[in-house]
């Protein structure tokens, strides 16, 4: 007589499903937005502020069923090796603001944008946090999710601060004078930025490079004498600009 045995089942820890594609919608926006305000950021102020939205609207609607923290990440395997794809409404926005705000404005110091940057940053971790399940703890991409996550919502909230406190300082500003030493010309795979190099003005004792637009570019030579705006921002951060 045979007897036979039941093969012994092991339970295997179970992970949230991902439901980023439900928000492609969004997504497709964000691309879109993205591509306007990089390539031709008119009206400036109206396509910041889409823009701007975009990762706040994004946590709020992907958060209203209280999902894991791990739907904003989308995990594939290719040849062996595992890609994480963060929701383009988080990643584009961020790097977007990020490398347009350095492009279009000049900052007096890095470290003026580190207090108001830092509060942005939490109050957007307060939301992701109020919005989503954490991961987890038998996810084994545990770590990588909230690197992926935390990260880009890092720079998304510094540079968002620095745009806000910028695009929307309507404050009078301080004019100095100065004169063009050098132009130069920076260009790389998606982009070219046009410097003027100019003599020391204001409180700035030295030489300095400040981005400017082709058309001042084109149209100003060097030995001529150009305006800087100098403003204190509106989260009282100082910047300025070449009129």
């Amino acid at each position: 007589m045979k007897v036979y045995r039941k093969k012994r089942q092991h339970n295997k820890p179970t992970f949230p499903k991902v439901t980023l594609h439900q928000l492609d919608w969004l997504e497709w926006i964000s691309i879109g937005l993205c591509i306007w305000f990089w390539f031709y950021p008119h009206p400036y102020k109206l396509v910041f502020g889409l823009v701007l939205s975009l990762p706040i609207i994004g946590l709020i609607i992907n958060g209203l069923s209280k999902p894991n923290l791990a739907s904003l990440v989308s995990i594939t395997n290719q040849k062996g090796e595992e890609k994480y794809d963060l929701a383009d409404f988080i990643e584009f926005p961020g790097l977007i603001i990020f490398i347009r705000v350095l492009i279009d404005y000049e900052f007096e110091s890095f470290f003026s944008i580190l207090k108001v940057g830092t509060i942005s940053f939490l109050l957007l971790l307060v939301i992701l946090g109020t919005t989503h399940k954490l991961v987890h703890k038998t996810n084994p991409n545990i770590v990588l999710i909230y690197l992926t996550v935390v990260g880009n919502i890092a720079i998304y909230s510094y540079a968002a601060t620095y745009g806000i406190n910028c695009v929307f300082d309507n404050s009078i500003p301080k004019i100095y004078q100065a004169k063009v030493i050098n132009k130069s010309i920076s260009s790389g795979r998606r982009s070219t930025t046009y410097y003027f190099r100019v003599e020391p003005w204001g409180h700035h004792r030295d030489a300095e490079n400040i981005s400017i637009t082709k058309t001042q570019y084109n149209e100003t030579e060097i030995g001529q004498t150009v305006s800087i705006d100098f403003k204190e921002g509106l989260l009282n951060i100082p910047w300025y600009y070449i009129e």
